[in-house]
């Protein structure tokens, strides 16, 4: 789909979004599971100054406004892990609480920092794991040996966003027993186009590798993904709620997938890497 057929799809119609379409769509297909793969939730470094210059990826991130959206566009789960914090024990035990309170809803992961964490993040993640019920990990940055021998023992996937999709190839090579995510086809927001490209061909060289879709501007990325991937590469994802998720689902809509494709970008690949 090239640019031209993606604005006459729909996505543009007297200068708004329409989704309502597209979501009542997606809502009635009841056999279609659809888990958001991609969330923030719960409080951050910056949580209570009455600061208004404080960035919002650092202060609160409302789960019942995800769960509004899920709602009101049919999305059945969502994966949830904390906002920007120094370090994460206690975070990750408030997404489990979240968790607990919306069991039906959200899937939880933990997050860790290697240099704040360093030395800490297996027994933190064994626990986090075994006795919180979490069920991977999210990081900025490059995994680190502590973090993949870890993740490998849990049996757990990876869910990073590192400074460059170059810069982690080499850990995913060299450990092909984890699942490995790479959030926002390897550039948030389309920042560097290159990315995306870099991101496509190493998710067509390496098994363990798989790419979000969340918070990808230039589209023709996305369809490049689709057309160039097994669908079995692909995994939706919003970074709401920051990012609307209506919206982001909306985007793996307009790729006009056949059915079961777009099925398993959707929910069963994610579904299938944490053994749903």
């Amino acid at each position: 789909m090239n640019r031209r057929e993606f604005v006459k799809g729909g996505i543009l119609f007297g200068g708004s979004v329409c989704l309502a379409g597209s979501l009542g769509q997606v809502a009635g297909q009841k056999h279609l599971r659809i888990i958001d793969a991609h969330c923030h939730a719960g409080k951050g470094l910056n949580y209570g100054k009455n600061d208004s210059s404080c960035d919002p990826w650092t202060t609160y991130n409302d789960p019942e406004r995800t769960l509004r959206r899920m709602e009101e566009s049919g999305i059945n789960r969502t994966i949830i892990f904390p906002i920007s914090n120094t370090t994460y024990e206690k975070a990750n035990e408030e997404i489990a609480s979240y968790v607990r309170r919306w069991p039906d809803k959200f899937i939880g992961f933990a997050k860790h920092d290697g240099k704040t964490e360093a030395g800490r993040i297996r027994s933190l993640l064994r626990h986090e794991v075994r006795d919180l019920g979490l069920k991977g990990l999210k990081l900025h940055g490059v995994p680190t040996p502590e973090m993949v021998e870890t993740a490998a023992e849990l049996r757990i996937p990876i869910l990073f966003h590192p400074p460059t999709v170059e810069a982690s190839l080499e850990v995913v090579r060299s450990s092909p027993q984890v699942a490995f995510i790479l959030a926002h086809l390897g550039s948030f927001a389309s920042r560097d186009w290159r990315e995306h490209v870099r991101a496509i061909e190493a998710a067509q060289g390496l098994p363990n590798l798989f790419l979000d879709t969340s918070s990808v501007v230039f589209v023709d990325y996305l369809e490049q993904a689709a057309r160039q991937l097994p669908a079995e590469k692909l995994v939706f994802g919003s970074d709401g709620p920051l990012v609307d998720s209506r919206v982001e689902l909306y985007k793996v809509r307009l790729l006009r997938l056949p059915q079961e494709k777009e099925a398993l970008i959707l929910g069963g690949n994610i579904g299938r890497l944490l053994g749903l």
